[in-house]
C-alpha cells in the first residue's frame, strides 16, 4: 500500500509542478522591474 500511495503522490505533485510552471511562463512579475529568468524548458510552456 505504501508503494501505491507513493506513486499516486508523485503523479499529483508532478502535475501540480507542471501547472505552476505553465502559470509562471504566462505571467509577469507584479513588482516593478524584477522578472527572474525562466529556464528554457519553462519557456516552451508559453501559450503566446
Amino acid at each position: 500500500m505504501g508503494k501505491k500511495m507513493s506513486e499516486c503522490c508523485r503523479k499529483v505533485i508532478g502535475n501540480l509542478v507542471k501547472k505552476v510552471a505553465e502559470r509562471d511562463a504566462n505571467t509577469s512579475c507584479p513588482f516593478l522591474g524584477y522578472q527572474p529568468k525562466l529556464p528554457k524548458s519553462v519557456k516552451k510552456l508559453r501559450k503566446f
